[in-house]
């Protein structure tokens, strides 16, 4: 019997961090826009250095930030309903089998 409680625990927390994961990408705000310890706004550009220090030329603008920022959240909110239908499948699977004690015999 604790057994079976300890899997319906689980089954829940895989459930409720799947829906977390949804209501972050759905919800959150965008972070600060960041360019070496520098916050960004719109129209500034952040060089890129190499391993060295050395500019190596390549650019990004604030806009190309916030899109890639972005463009995030769309793939956690699909794997957080992935996530959450997964764990509500198991629940209710639980849930819907008859409890058998360890000689197999209905509880």
């Amino acid at each position: 019997m604790r057994r079976l409680i300890q899997a319906r625990v689980l089954h829940v927390f895989v459930l409720v961090a799947g829906l977390g994961a949804l209501a972050w990408a759905l919800l959150a705000p965008i972070d600060q826009i960041r360019c070496h310890d520098q916050v960004m706004r719109p129209g500034d550009v952040c060089s890129y250095s190499s391993l060295t220090g050395a500019d190596n030329g390549k650019t990004q603008t604030y806009e190309q930030r916030v899109a890639t920022a972005k463009s995030a959240r769309p793939v956690v909110a699909v794997v957080g309903v992935l996530v959450a239908g997964f764990g509500g499948l198991l629940l209710w699977s639980a849930v819907r089998r008859k409890d058998v004690d360890e000689a197999g015999q209905p509880a």
